[in-house]
C-alpha cells in the first residue's frame, strides 16, 4: 500500500496547483478557448513521452541493459527520443487545436503564437522535467527501490503542475515578442528536433522513437478532444469552477494508477509469471484504495478555495466519488487487455500503455464528472 499511496498522494497535492493554476486564470482561458484543448494535450504529453521515458529506463536497468548512471549512451538517446517525440507531438497539437478554433469559433491567437506558446513550453518542462525523471529512478534503484511506481508520480505531477503554468504564463506574455522572434524560436526548436531524430535513428533507438510518437500523438490528440469537451462547456465549468480544479488530480492519479499497473504487468509477462492476472488483480484492488484516497483528499483541499455550502459539498464529493469507480474500474480492464495484447504483437508496452491510458482517463474523466455532475449539481 505504502508504494501505492504516497507517490499517488504526492501526485494530488501536486495537481492541485495544476487545478488553481486554470481556476484562477479562467479569463484568459475564456479568452483563448483554444487553450483548454491544447493544455489537457501538452499535460498528458509529458507524461507519454516522459513516462515512457522513464518506464524504458526501469527496465533497462531490471534487465541490464544499462548502468545505473545519469552520463550513459542510453540515457542520451532515450533523452533524444523523448525530445522529439515532444516536439513534433506538440506541433501536431496546435494545428488540432488550430483547427478546431476554426470549426467552432473559439477564442485563439494567430497560428505562430500558438506554435510559439506550445513550443516554448515544451523545451521549458524538457529543461526541467528530463534531469529530474532520470536522476530519480538511477538514485531509487541504486538504493535497491522498484522505480516503476514513482515514474508516473514524478512525471505527471511535475509535468502537469508545470504545463498549464508555463503556458498561461508564455500567453500573458507572448504579445511582447515580435513575430521576428517568435519565428526564429519555432525554427530554432524545430531544427534541433531534426538533428536530433537523425541521431536516435543512427543510434537503434528508431522503433522506440516510431512506437512511442505514434502512441503519443494519438494518446495527446486524445486528451485534446477531453479538453475541447471542457471548452465546449464553458458556462458549465464557470459555473461549477470547483470541477476544473480537481479535474487534473482526477485525471492524473488515475491515469498514474495505470501505467503502474501496465509497468508491473509488463516485467511480469517479460520474466515468463505464470498467472499474471492474479497479481494484476490483487494489485488493481489496492490500487483502488489508494487512488481514491488520494482523489478524495485533493477534492477536499481544493474546497477551501471555494465558498460552497454543506450540501454543496456533499454533492461535490459524491460526484467525484462516482465518477472515480467509474472511471477507474473501466480504464484498469482496458490496462490489463492493452498490456496482454500489445505485447503479444510484439510491441513494448511501455511505449504503448501508459501513453493511450492517460489519454482514456483524459478523456473519458471530463466526459464523466460534466455528465454526472450535470445529473447532481
Amino acid at each position: 500500500m505504502r508504494n501505492w499511496l504516497t507517490p499517488l498522494a504526492s501526485l494530488a497535492l501536486a495537481e492541485i496547483l495544476a487545478g488553481l493554476t486554470l481556476r484562477l486564470n479562467v479569463d484568459l482561458l475564456v479568452q483563448y478557448s483554444v487553450l483548454l484543448v491544447v493544455t489537457p494535450g501538452l499535460m498528458d504529453l509529458r507524461g507519454d513521452v516522459y513516462g515512457a521515458m522513464g518506464y524504458r529506463l526501469t527496465k533497462a536497468l531490471h534487465l541490464g541493459l544499462t548502468q545505473p548512471r545519469f552520463r550513459t549512451r542510453y540515457n542520451l538517446v532515450n533523452v533524444a527520443t523523448a525530445y522529439v517525440v515532444s516536439t513534433v507531438a506538440s506541433i501536431i497539437l496546435c494545428v488540432i487545436g488550430y483547427t478546431l478554433s476554426l470549426l467552432s469559433r473559439l477564442g485563439s491567437p494567430d497560428p505562430l503564437s500558438l506554435l510559439f506558446l506550445a513550443l516554448s513550453s515544451t523545451i521549458i518542462v524538457f529543461t526541467i522535467l528530463t534531469p529530474i525523471t532520470t536522476m530519480a529512478i538511477i538514485h531509487l534503484f541504486n538504493r535497491g527501490r522498484d522505480p516503476s511506481s514513482f515514474v508516473a508520480a514524478i512525471v505527471t505531477g511535475i509535468g502537469d503542475f508545470t504545463t498549464p503554468f508555463v503556458l498561461i504564463t508564455t500567453a500573458y506574455l507572448h504579445g511582447a515578442f515580435p513575430w521576428v522572434v517568435k519565428l526564429l524560436v519555432v525554427a530554432l526548436l524545430t531544427s534541433i528536433c531534426i538533428i536530433l531524430a537523425i541521431y536516435v535513428s543512427r543510434s537503434s533507438g528508431l522503433k522506440d522513437l516510431v512506437e512511442n510518437l505514434y502512441s503519443s500523438i494519438i494518446a495527446s490528440t486524445g486528451s485534446s478532444m477531453g479538453g475541447f469537451i471542457l471548452a465546449s462547456r464553458t458556462s458549465f465549468i464557470s459555473e461549477n469552477p470547483e470541477l476544473l480544479g480537481v479535474i487534473p488530480a482526477f485525471n492524473a492519479v488515475i491515469g498514474a494508477s495505470m501505467g503502474y499497473l501496465g509497468s508491473v504487468l509488463n516485467i511480469d509477462i517479460h520474466i515468463g509469471y505464470e498467472k499474471p492476472y492474479l497479481a494484476f488483480r490483487g494489485r488493481a484492488l489496492i490500487g483502488f484504495i489508494a487512488t481514491y484516497a488520494s482523489i478524495f483528499t485533493a477534492s477536499l483541499i481544493s474546497l477551501f478555495a471555494s465558498p460552497i455550502e454543506p450540501i454543496g459539498v456533499a454533492l461535490f464529493l459524491l460526484v467525484v466519488s462516482l465518477s472515480t469507480i467509474i472511471v477507474y474500474t473501466t480504464s484498469t480492464a482496458i490496462t490489463y487487455y492493452l498490456t496482454i495484447y500489445s505485447y503479444r504483437l510484439g510491441w513494448d508496452p511501455d511505449n504503448i500503455v501508459f501513453p493511450i491510458m492517460t489519454t482514456v482517463v483524459d478523456i473519458i474523466g471530463p466526459a464523466t464528472i460534466s455528465l454526472i455532475g450535470a445529473l447532481i449539481l
